[in-house]
């Protein structure tokens, strides 16, 4: 029983490392940046996850806030990762069916790409979709990103499509 807890507990927040490069003394030196990954639990979490979902998908790409929050909100799963207490990324959880979810709204800030934090979301929500006996997972990949979706074990399914302006692909993967 003890391992049990132990193990949840570890899954609502978990510090893992990314490399990061000195850019401003052009030096090849690489630290390790430690970021955390954790269930949002109350509305500061909340609130972090929507700025970044602001910044990245109404800023960046142009989609409608309307369609960026919706009414899934309240009763989605959130995630977010932390630097410290800035919340750099984010992705959200619907449970669809028996058995099955869909991730969406997966979002990092542009000067923590690229840094592996894409693929330690997925990683993370798989662990905890696992331990509530999820056993597939869908999403709507943006067309630029099929190739990273591939790489963490999606497969695609059906055609493209366009959903807020963007070409999309569905895909899915079975735990």
């Amino acid at each position: 029983m003890f391992e049990i807890a132990t193990l949840r507990s570890h899954m609502t927040r978990r510090n893992l490392h990314s490399r990061i490069k000195d850019r401003g003394n052009n030096s090849d030196v690489v630290t390790m940046k430690e970021f955390a990954y954790e269930l949002v639990e109350d509305d500061g979490g909340l609130k972090g996850a929507f700025e970044v979902r602001r910044q990245v998908f109404v800023e960046e790409q142009g989609v409608s806030e309307d369609l960026v929050f919706d009414e899934y909100e309240n009763e989605a799963m959130h995630m977010v990762v932390k630097d410290g207490e800035r919340v750099i990324g984010t992705a959200r959880v619907r449970f669809l069916e028996a058995k099955q979810s869909k991730l969406e709204r997966m979002a990092v800030l542009r000067p923590f790409r690229n840094m592996g934090i894409g693929e330690r979301i997925i990683s993370y929500l798989i662990g905890e979709l696992k331990s509530r006996q999820v056993e597939k997972v869908i999403l709507h990949a943006q067309y630029q990103v099929i190739e990273f979706y591939k790489a963490c074990g999606f497969t695609s399914v059906g055609s493209p499509f366009w959903e807020a302006g963007i070409k999309h692909l569905r895909m899915e993967r079975r735990l």
